[in-house]
Protein backbone atom coordinates (compact mmCIF):
# COMPACT_ATOMS: atom_id res chain seq x y z
CA UNK A 1 0.00 0.00 0.00
CA UNK A 2 1.11 3.73 -0.72
CA UNK A 3 1.84 5.52 2.71
CA UNK A 4 3.20 8.72 3.60
CA UNK A 5 6.37 8.50 5.56
CA UNK A 6 8.67 11.26 7.26
CA UNK A 7 12.25 10.20 5.55
CA UNK A 8 15.28 10.60 6.91
CA UNK A 9 18.07 11.22 4.58
CA UNK A 10 21.04 11.39 6.25
CA UNK A 11 22.03 11.67 9.84
CA UNK A 12 23.23 15.79 9.90
CA UNK A 13 25.75 15.42 13.14
CA UNK A 14 24.44 18.89 13.98
CA UNK A 15 21.74 19.78 16.91
CA UNK A 16 20.89 22.78 15.21
CA UNK A 17 19.31 21.20 11.76
CA UNK A 18 17.49 18.64 10.50
CA UNK A 19 16.84 17.08 7.17
CA UNK A 20 13.32 14.86 7.39
CA UNK A 21 11.17 14.75 4.32
CA UNK A 22 7.50 13.23 3.80
CA UNK A 23 7.25 11.75 1.25
CA UNK A 24 5.25 8.91 -0.57
CA UNK A 25 6.35 5.26 0.12
CA UNK A 26 5.68 1.35 -0.80
CA UNK A 27 4.71 -0.47 2.50
CA UNK A 28 4.05 -4.44 2.84
CA UNK A 29 1.10 -6.07 4.44
CA UNK A 30 1.94 -7.75 8.27
CA UNK A 31 3.67 -10.78 8.22
CA UNK A 32 1.96 -13.42 10.45
CA UNK A 33 3.32 -12.38 13.89
CA UNK A 34 2.86 -8.69 12.64
CA UNK A 35 0.23 -6.17 12.82
CA UNK A 36 -0.51 -3.06 10.44
CA UNK A 37 -1.70 0.02 12.20
CA UNK A 38 -3.05 3.33 11.01
CA UNK A 39 -1.17 5.80 13.12
CA UNK A 40 -2.72 8.32 14.37
CA UNK A 41 -0.12 10.04 16.01
CA UNK A 42 3.57 9.83 17.23
CA UNK A 43 5.52 10.97 19.73
CA UNK A 44 9.08 12.96 19.09
CA UNK A 45 11.75 11.53 20.78
CA UNK A 46 15.33 12.32 22.33
CA UNK A 47 16.46 9.20 21.27
CA UNK A 48 14.07 10.08 17.18
CA UNK A 49 16.78 13.43 17.63
CA UNK A 50 19.62 11.50 18.36
CA UNK A 51 19.57 9.47 15.66
CA UNK A 52 18.41 12.70 13.49
CA UNK A 53 21.89 14.63 14.54
CA UNK A 54 24.18 11.73 14.32
CA UNK A 55 24.60 11.11 18.13
CA UNK A 56 23.05 7.39 17.93
CA UNK A 57 23.06 4.89 15.06
CA UNK A 58 20.17 4.09 12.57
CA UNK A 59 20.82 3.21 8.69
CA UNK A 60 19.99 5.66 6.18
CA UNK A 61 17.59 6.20 4.21
CA UNK A 62 15.15 5.27 6.67
CA UNK A 63 11.85 6.15 9.02
CA UNK A 64 12.34 7.00 12.68
CA UNK A 65 9.65 7.51 15.01
CA UNK A 66 8.98 4.98 18.11
CA UNK A 67 6.38 6.55 20.12
CA UNK A 68 3.32 5.44 17.92
CA UNK A 69 -0.18 4.92 18.52
CA UNK A 70 -3.01 4.15 16.27
CA UNK A 71 -5.57 1.84 15.14
CA UNK A 72 -5.26 -1.28 13.65
CA UNK A 73 -6.16 -2.41 10.15
CA UNK A 74 -4.78 -5.77 9.37
CA UNK A 75 -3.17 -8.47 11.61
CA UNK A 76 -1.17 -11.87 10.35
CA UNK A 77 -2.43 -14.95 10.68
CA UNK A 78 -0.85 -16.10 14.02
CA UNK A 79 -2.24 -12.63 15.62
CA UNK A 80 -4.58 -13.55 18.37
CA UNK A 81 -4.33 -10.46 21.10
CA UNK A 82 -5.67 -8.14 18.49
CA UNK A 83 -8.10 -7.33 15.98
CA UNK A 84 -8.96 -4.53 13.01
CA UNK A 85 -10.11 -1.72 14.85
CA UNK A 86 -8.64 -1.89 18.09
CA UNK A 87 -6.84 1.27 18.79
CA UNK A 88 -3.15 0.71 19.96
CA UNK A 89 0.21 1.73 21.65
CA UNK A 90 3.17 0.68 20.24
CA UNK A 91 6.06 -0.06 22.77
CA UNK A 92 9.45 -1.38 22.64
CA UNK A 93 10.14 -4.73 20.59
CA UNK A 94 11.55 -8.09 21.86
CA UNK A 95 11.85 -11.48 20.00
CA UNK A 96 9.93 -13.01 23.08
CA UNK A 97 12.62 -16.23 22.84
CA UNK A 98 15.76 -15.31 24.83
CA UNK A 99 16.86 -15.90 27.82
CA UNK A 100 16.01 -12.54 29.38
CA UNK A 101 12.51 -12.91 27.00
CA UNK A 102 11.78 -15.84 29.18
CA UNK A 103 12.48 -14.77 32.31
CA UNK A 104 9.98 -12.35 31.91
CA UNK A 105 12.97 -9.60 31.24
CA UNK A 106 11.69 -7.94 27.70
CA UNK A 107 13.46 -4.73 28.22
CA UNK A 108 16.21 -6.53 28.15
CA UNK A 109 15.85 -8.89 25.21
CA UNK A 110 19.03 -9.87 23.86
CA UNK A 111 17.96 -8.88 20.61
CA UNK A 112 17.12 -5.42 21.94
CA UNK A 113 19.55 -3.40 20.34
CA UNK A 114 19.05 -4.60 16.49
CA UNK A 115 15.48 -4.60 17.26
CA UNK A 116 15.60 -1.13 18.27
CA UNK A 117 18.64 0.42 16.31
CA UNK A 118 18.97 -2.20 13.31
CA UNK A 119 16.88 -0.64 10.65
CA UNK A 120 15.27 -4.01 9.47
CA UNK A 121 13.80 -6.84 10.74
CA UNK A 122 16.09 -9.68 12.30
CA UNK A 123 16.06 -11.70 9.05
CA UNK A 124 17.84 -8.35 7.04
CA UNK A 125 14.02 -7.71 5.56
CA UNK A 126 12.06 -4.53 5.42
CA UNK A 127 8.63 -3.89 4.71
CA UNK A 128 9.23 -0.08 3.47
CA UNK A 129 10.62 1.36 0.06
CA UNK A 130 10.39 4.40 -1.67
CA UNK A 131 7.98 4.62 -4.94
CA UNK A 132 11.13 3.82 -7.25
CA UNK A 133 11.85 0.24 -5.11
CA UNK A 134 14.75 1.73 -3.10
CA UNK A 135 14.54 0.09 0.10
CA UNK A 136 13.92 2.34 3.34
CA UNK A 137 14.79 1.22 6.75
CA UNK A 138 11.57 0.57 7.99
CA UNK A 139 11.62 -1.27 11.22
CA UNK A 140 13.00 1.84 13.94
CA UNK A 141 11.46 -0.03 17.05
CA UNK A 142 10.06 -2.57 14.81
CA UNK A 143 7.86 0.29 14.00
CA UNK A 144 8.94 3.13 12.29
CA UNK A 145 5.90 5.19 12.75
CA UNK A 146 6.51 8.87 11.99
CA UNK A 147 4.12 7.65 8.71
CA UNK A 148 0.83 7.72 8.41
CA UNK A 149 1.08 3.77 8.19
CA UNK A 150 3.57 1.08 10.37
CA UNK A 151 3.63 -2.70 10.86
CA UNK A 152 4.61 -3.60 14.33
CA UNK A 153 4.68 -6.75 16.37
CA UNK A 154 1.80 -7.86 17.58
CA UNK A 155 3.99 -8.51 21.29
CA UNK A 156 5.06 -5.28 21.87
CA UNK A 157 0.90 -3.80 21.07
CA UNK A 158 -0.65 -2.77 23.99
CA UNK A 159 -4.39 -2.00 23.82
CA UNK A 160 -5.83 1.10 24.81
CA UNK A 161 -9.34 1.62 26.85
CA UNK A 162 -12.08 3.01 25.19
CA UNK A 163 -12.44 5.79 27.58
CA UNK A 164 -9.12 7.11 27.30
CA UNK A 165 -7.50 9.08 24.20
CA UNK A 166 -5.02 6.64 22.11
CA UNK A 167 -3.82 9.70 20.63
CA UNK A 168 -2.17 11.22 24.04
CA UNK A 169 -0.67 8.06 24.84
CA UNK A 170 1.91 7.10 22.12
CA UNK A 171 4.86 8.55 24.13
CA UNK A 172 4.40 5.61 26.42
CA UNK A 173 5.70 3.57 24.02
CA UNK A 174 9.11 5.37 24.98
CA UNK A 175 9.70 8.53 26.92
CA UNK A 176 7.41 8.32 29.19
CA UNK A 177 7.25 4.60 30.08
CA UNK A 178 11.32 5.18 30.72
CA UNK A 179 10.54 7.73 33.64
CA UNK A 180 8.02 6.41 35.03
CA UNK A 181 9.03 3.04 35.13
CA UNK A 182 12.49 3.55 36.64
CA UNK A 183 10.70 4.96 40.06
CA UNK A 184 7.63 2.67 39.99
CA UNK A 185 8.91 -0.31 38.47
CA UNK A 186 12.71 0.16 39.86
CA UNK A 187 13.36 2.32 42.32
CA UNK A 188 10.24 2.20 44.50
CA UNK A 189 10.40 4.59 46.97
CA UNK A 190 9.29 3.75 50.42
CA UNK A 191 7.15 5.90 52.30
CA UNK A 192 8.96 9.15 54.02
CA UNK A 193 12.12 8.62 51.24
CA UNK A 194 13.99 11.38 49.43
CA UNK A 195 14.24 11.20 45.80
CA UNK A 196 16.04 13.52 42.87
CA UNK A 197 15.54 13.60 39.66
CA UNK A 198 18.37 14.92 37.04
CA UNK A 199 16.76 15.84 34.17
CA UNK A 200 13.09 18.15 33.33
CA UNK A 201 12.44 16.60 30.30
CA UNK A 202 9.45 14.30 29.36
CA UNK A 203 11.47 11.37 31.35
CA UNK A 204 12.53 13.24 34.20
CA UNK A 205 9.11 15.16 34.58
CA UNK A 206 7.52 11.77 34.29
CA UNK A 207 10.19 10.01 37.22
CA UNK A 208 8.58 13.04 39.19
CA UNK A 209 4.88 12.25 38.53
CA UNK A 210 5.49 8.64 39.30
CA UNK A 211 7.79 9.92 42.43
CA UNK A 212 4.59 11.88 43.67
CA UNK A 213 2.12 8.38 43.22
CA UNK A 214 5.05 6.76 46.01
CA UNK A 215 5.44 7.36 49.85
CA UNK A 216 8.69 10.00 48.91
CA UNK A 217 8.06 12.95 50.98
CA UNK A 218 10.88 14.69 49.09
CA UNK A 219 11.31 15.19 45.38
CA UNK A 220 13.74 17.20 44.29
CA UNK A 221 13.69 18.28 40.61
CA UNK A 222 16.88 19.65 38.80
CA UNK A 223 17.24 21.60 35.21
CA UNK A 224 18.49 24.73 33.88
CA UNK A 225 15.35 25.38 32.56
CA UNK A 226 13.27 27.71 34.75
CA UNK A 227 9.84 26.77 33.33
CA UNK A 228 10.40 23.10 33.12
CA UNK A 229 11.45 23.44 36.93
CA UNK A 230 7.96 25.48 37.35
CA UNK A 231 6.25 22.58 35.50
CA UNK A 232 7.71 20.27 37.89
CA UNK A 233 6.80 22.01 40.86
CA UNK A 234 3.34 21.56 39.56
CA UNK A 235 3.69 17.64 38.74
CA UNK A 236 4.81 17.10 42.16
CA UNK A 237 8.12 18.69 43.15
CA UNK A 238 8.95 19.32 46.51
CA UNK A 239 12.11 21.12 45.51
CA UNK A 240 13.66 22.06 42.41
CA UNK A 241 17.38 23.51 41.68
CA UNK A 242 18.73 24.94 38.91
CA UNK A 243 21.15 23.23 37.31
CA UNK A 244 24.50 25.22 38.29
CA UNK A 245 27.13 24.91 40.92
CA UNK A 246 27.76 22.12 43.33
CA UNK A 247 24.55 20.03 42.58
CA UNK A 248 25.76 17.32 44.94
CA UNK A 249 25.95 19.73 47.71
CA UNK A 250 22.63 21.57 47.16
CA UNK A 251 20.45 18.23 46.98
CA UNK A 252 22.25 16.90 50.19
CA UNK A 253 21.37 20.57 51.88
CA UNK A 254 17.46 19.76 50.89
CA UNK A 255 17.60 16.24 51.62
CA UNK A 256 19.48 16.26 54.49
CA UNK A 257 22.61 14.44 54.38
CA UNK A 258 21.82 12.81 50.26
CA UNK A 259 18.70 11.06 48.65
CA UNK A 260 17.87 8.06 49.15
CA UNK A 261 17.04 7.26 45.29
CA UNK A 262 18.33 9.10 41.96
CA UNK A 263 17.17 9.19 38.59
CA UNK A 264 19.31 10.62 36.38
CA UNK A 265 17.23 11.43 33.22
CA UNK A 266 19.36 14.24 31.02
CA UNK A 267 19.63 13.71 27.14
CA UNK A 268 23.61 13.69 27.10
CA UNK A 269 24.86 15.85 29.99
CA UNK A 270 25.74 12.93 31.50
CA UNK A 271 24.94 13.98 35.34
CA UNK A 272 25.37 10.23 36.65
CA UNK A 273 28.55 10.87 38.99
CA UNK A 274 26.51 14.06 40.27
CA UNK A 275 23.86 11.98 41.42
CA UNK A 276 25.51 9.31 42.91
CA UNK A 277 27.84 11.94 44.54
CA UNK A 278 23.91 13.31 45.92
CA UNK A 279 23.13 9.80 47.18
CA UNK A 280 22.43 9.00 50.92
CA UNK A 281 24.15 5.40 52.08
CA UNK A 282 22.42 2.44 50.97
CA UNK A 283 20.80 4.65 48.22
CA UNK A 284 20.54 3.95 44.57
CA UNK A 285 20.56 5.96 41.18
CA UNK A 286 19.09 4.76 38.27
CA UNK A 287 20.63 5.81 34.92
CA UNK A 288 17.54 6.11 32.04
CA UNK A 289 19.04 9.23 30.12
CA UNK A 290 20.62 9.07 26.36
CA UNK A 291 24.44 10.03 26.10
CA UNK A 292 26.65 9.33 23.03
CA UNK A 293 27.86 5.68 22.38
CA UNK A 294 31.34 6.62 23.68
CA UNK A 295 30.10 8.90 26.77
CA UNK A 296 31.75 7.30 29.97
CA UNK A 297 31.46 7.76 33.75
CA UNK A 298 33.95 8.38 36.83
CA UNK A 299 32.69 7.71 40.12
CA UNK A 300 34.93 7.42 43.08
CA UNK A 301 35.27 4.24 44.56
CA UNK A 302 35.31 4.69 48.06
CA UNK A 303 32.27 6.22 48.00
CA UNK A 304 30.30 3.93 46.24
CA UNK A 305 31.76 0.94 48.25
CA UNK A 306 32.54 2.32 51.55
CA UNK A 307 28.50 3.96 51.49
CA UNK A 308 26.90 0.65 49.81
CA UNK A 309 25.48 2.80 46.97
CA UNK A 310 24.52 1.24 43.78
CA UNK A 311 24.12 2.14 40.08
CA UNK A 312 21.78 0.83 38.13
CA UNK A 313 21.09 1.20 34.34
CA UNK A 314 17.36 1.00 33.27
CA UNK A 315 16.26 0.09 29.88
CA UNK A 316 12.62 1.89 28.93
CA UNK A 317 11.44 1.90 32.10
CA UNK A 318 11.71 -2.26 33.06
CA UNK A 319 8.49 -3.53 33.17
CA UNK A 320 6.20 -5.46 30.43
CA UNK A 321 3.93 -4.21 27.80
CA UNK A 322 1.39 -4.01 27.66
CA UNK A 323 0.92 -4.49 31.68
CA UNK A 324 2.67 -1.25 32.92
CA UNK A 325 1.28 0.52 29.86
CA UNK A 326 -1.94 -0.36 30.93
CA UNK A 327 -1.48 1.45 34.16
CA UNK A 328 -0.15 3.91 32.92
CA UNK A 329 -3.49 4.79 31.24
CA UNK A 330 -5.73 4.68 33.77
CA UNK A 331 -3.71 6.85 36.26
CA UNK A 332 -3.73 9.05 33.55
CA UNK A 333 -7.47 9.02 32.77
CA UNK A 334 -8.20 9.54 36.48
CA UNK A 335 -6.07 12.20 36.82
CA UNK A 336 -3.40 11.22 38.84
CA UNK A 337 -0.70 10.96 36.10
CA UNK A 338 -1.04 14.15 34.03
CA UNK A 339 1.04 13.27 30.94
CA UNK A 340 -1.06 15.89 28.78
CA UNK A 341 0.57 19.06 30.58
CA UNK A 342 3.93 17.70 28.93
CA UNK A 343 2.24 18.04 25.23
CA UNK A 344 1.66 20.04 22.63
CA UNK A 345 0.53 18.41 19.18
CA UNK A 346 1.43 19.15 16.00
CA UNK A 347 0.42 18.30 12.06
CA UNK A 348 2.28 15.38 10.70
CA UNK A 349 3.30 18.24 7.79
CA UNK A 350 4.91 20.06 10.58
CA UNK A 351 7.04 17.46 11.88
CA UNK A 352 10.38 19.41 11.74
CA UNK A 353 9.20 22.35 13.40
CA UNK A 354 8.31 19.72 16.13
CA UNK A 355 11.68 18.48 16.12
CA UNK A 356 13.24 22.05 15.93
CA UNK A 357 10.91 22.79 19.35
CA UNK A 358 12.04 19.69 20.89
CA UNK A 359 15.57 20.53 20.16
CA UNK A 360 15.26 24.23 21.36
CA UNK A 361 13.38 22.82 24.78
CA UNK A 362 10.47 24.90 23.85
CA UNK A 363 8.24 22.16 24.44
CA UNK A 364 8.52 19.13 26.28
CA UNK A 365 6.72 16.17 24.47
CA UNK A 366 5.49 17.20 20.82
CA UNK A 367 3.25 14.53 19.61
CA UNK A 368 2.38 14.49 15.66
CA UNK A 369 -1.01 14.03 14.32
CA UNK A 370 -1.67 11.73 11.05
CA UNK A 371 -4.79 12.16 10.54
Amino acid sequence: MRIQAAVLERPDGALTSHRVRIETAELDGPRDEEVLVRVTSCGVCGTDRGCLHGQEPYPTPGVLGHEGAGIVEAVGRNVTLVKPGDRVVMGFPFCGVCRNCRAGQPRYCEHGKELMFGGYRLDGSTPLRRGDGEPLAGRFFQQSSWATHAVALERQLAKVPDHIDHDLMGPLGCSITTGAGAVLNELRPTPGSSIAVFGAGSVGLSAVMAARLTGATTIIAIDKDERRLALALELGATHVIHGTGDLDAQVKELSGGGVDRAVEATNGANLVAEACKSLAMLGVCAMVGGAKPTAEISLNHPDMLLNGKRLIGVMGGGGQTPAFHLSLMELQAQGRFPLEKLVRFYDFADINQAIEDSDSGAVVKPILRMR
